[in-house]
């Protein structure tokens, strides 16, 4: 029984060290993995450990891990190892009565199979003494570096947890960024199509307002031509005034007698020239003032040639009294 017990001991640990290397290997990753996500209560291994013996399977920290679903190995095995201490001893039942012959023989073939068994059991206890130092050293070390793996996986989770949030924001950045840019992309285009149309409003109201500038010129150059066309045909008749009475003077002065009256339509013929020239002035600022001008002096022209044909007639009357008186 003794050296069952050890080498069962010993199989445990060899099977604990095997866990450590496949913890260390690729898969122990996904172990990783899954101790990291929850973490295991006593009693829920307790339950999952006596379902798997009850199920006739192998009870061991992997099946335990695979079992249920995630935890931590260190987790799992410190709990293990109190399900395995609290486990009932199986009890072995031996027939009720055996003959004394045979428990004679049985009694002295256990005697030297004891006797032959213990120097082998010493033997055995010791190599296995030193082994199980041995395996529990290197099971310490492998907890520990378990211990450290997990930390470091969570170190890692909670790395990635953040990058994968970072990457969120930025994948929601860069939407939003494509959204934007369809929608300034569009604004952009709208505007695009609003400024041909109004380049092409702008054309049109240029091409208005040259046409509306070169009429206004032609305007503006006829009303001058016609402005200065009354305006030279005033200064003709202004002339020919000035020129009439000029002659009208010449006679006047022979008038003795019609002396004081012809000064005085001198005087108003004079006052009325400098009106019509004061008229004609004004008319070269606009056309039908000018033209007005000139109908009122030639009204004013038609005037003094009937009152210096009228004068005249009275001066011959007068010439012809005289010489009939003489």
């Amino acid at each position: 029984m003794i050296i069952k017990k050890v080498i069962i001991k010993i199989m445990v640990k060899i099977k604990i060290i095997n866990v450590v290397k496949i913890y260390r290997s690729t898969a122990g990753k996904e172990v990783i993995e899954m101790a990291r996500r929850r973490a295991i209560e006593a009693d829920e291994l307790f339950e999952t450990a006596n379902r798997l013996q009850a199920e006739g399977k192998e009870v061991t920290a992997v099946a335990l891990l695979d079992a249920l679903g995630g935890g931590s190995l260190r987790t799992i095995y410190k709990h293990l190892e109190v399900w395995q201490q609290r486990r009932p001893a199986v009890v072995i039942t031996t027939p009720e009565e055996i003959p004394g012959q045979v428990q004679a023989s049985f009694a002295n073939a256990w005697r030297l199979a004891s006797q032959e068994a213990a120097r082998a059991v010493q033997a055995v206890k010791e190599k296995a003494a030193e082994e199980v130092q041995a395996a529990q050293a290197q099971f310490q070390g492998a907890l520990d570096e378990i211990g450290k793996l997990e930390a470091e996986s969570e170190a890692d989770a909670q790395q990635i947890d953040s990058l994968k949030q970072r990457v969120a924001e930025l994948e929601s950045a860069l939407q939003k960024s494509q959204n934007d840019g369809a929608a300034y992309k569009a604004t952009v285009e709208q505007l695009r199509h609003q400024v041909k149309s109004q380049e092409a409003e702008l054309e049109r109201l240029h091409g208005e307002i040259d046409k509306e500038r070169t009429t206004r010129q032609q305007e503006i150059q006829r009303i001058t031509a016609a402005s200065e066309a009354a305006q030279g045909k005033a200064e003709q008749q202004i002339e020919s005034l000035k020129k009439t009475i000029s002659e009208e003077q010449s006679k006047s002065q022979q008038l003795e007698k019609e002396k004081a009256d012809a000064h005085t339509r001198r005087d108003e013929t004079q006052r009325q020239l400098e009106k019509v020239e004061e008229a004609s002035k004004a008319d070269r600022a606009e056309r039908d003032a000018a033209i007005k001008d000139a109908a009122e002096l030639r009204g004013l022209s038609e005037g003094l040639k009937a009152q210096n044909a009228e004068l005249l007639s009275r001066i011959g009357r007068d010439d012809k009294d005289k010489s009939r008186k003489g």
